[in-house]
């Protein structure tokens, strides 16, 4: 409930009612919406949602903090709740080709693909749908089995649609490893990186993809710049351990990943 209960809208609170540990925001609405997308891109998906829901709070209309909340809920693996909240906000936008592609993917990744690839073509669809809605398309028939030449078509629509947005690059080469194709997702990590020389998530996924591909070296140096970018970040030095050749069971590890 703990997340959930962030996406509880309410009027803005008199001042003397304001909690300490989520007083009213000191920004407005497009303060929020920045925030959100900066804590977004980087994997600080906890806090992201915090700013989309905070940014709701003065413009319940702005339909953009809506699909910023619905995937960080996606990232973070609250499927069930993501679906909920794209039912609730396409009862106000029920012809936003985002809305539908954020259901969709929730319910691809929830174990219903038949029913999310169905929301996902009628986002399509619609008129002039978006970079998002292209990568969630391709995200979905990788996660589904189908065709990678199929998901390639949907992520150079994305491509076209928003050029040298080292962001969506990340994000395809994301999908690319959440089904272990590393070699595909390596142009697009790249080129993330490039873009984003600091961003600890770009580092992270990049770090996945040299494992991936057995370049054990790569990837520890990717993993430890992750880390010196945000401290505390536990995935990246799990994996920093993971890849190192002191550890004991690296090269098990390794011999496994080779084997795959």
């Amino acid at each position: 409930m703990g997340r959930f209960s962030k996406l509880d809208f309410q009027p803005e609170p008199p001042a003397a009612i304001a909690t300490p540990d989520d007083p009213w925001p000191n920004m407005d609405e497009h303060g929020c919406m920045k925030l959100g997308e900066s804590q977004f891109q980087t994997g600080l998906y906890e806090p992201a949602l915090t700013s989309y829901s905070r940014a709701l709070r003065f413009n319940k209309g702005l339909v953009e903090a809506w699909i910023g909340q619905i995937r960080c809920l996606i990232c973070l693996g609250e499927y069930p709740e993501a679906v909920t909240w794209s039912d609730r906000a396409l009862e106000k936008f029920f012809k936003s080709p985002d809305l539908l592609a954020c259901k969709g993917l929730a319910l691809v990744r929830g174990g219903k693909p038949a029913q999310g690839l169905e929301y996902l073509d009628g986002a399509v669809e619609l008129r002039a749908p978006s970079a998002w809605v292209w990568q969630a398309r391709g995200e979905s028939l990788l996660l589904t089995g189908q065709d990678v030449v199929n998901a390639q078509r949907c992520f150079l629509k994305a491509q076209e649609l928003s050029p040298q947005d080292w962001h969506l690059e990340m994000r395809i080469g994301m999908s690319y490893n959440a089904v272990r194709k590393f070699a595909p997702a390596r142009p697009h990590l790249l080129t993330a990186a490039r873009g984003a020389p600091s961003n600890p998530l770009a580092l992270y996924q990049l770090g996945l993809m040299h494992e991936g591909l057995g370049e054990f070296s790569l990837a520890q140096g990717c993993f430890q710049r992750a880390q010196a970018a945000r401290r505390g970040y536990v995935e990246a030095e799990r994996a920093a351990e993971r890849v190192s050749g002191n550890n004991v069971f690296a090269h098990l590890w390794r011999g496994l990943r080779l084997r795959k």
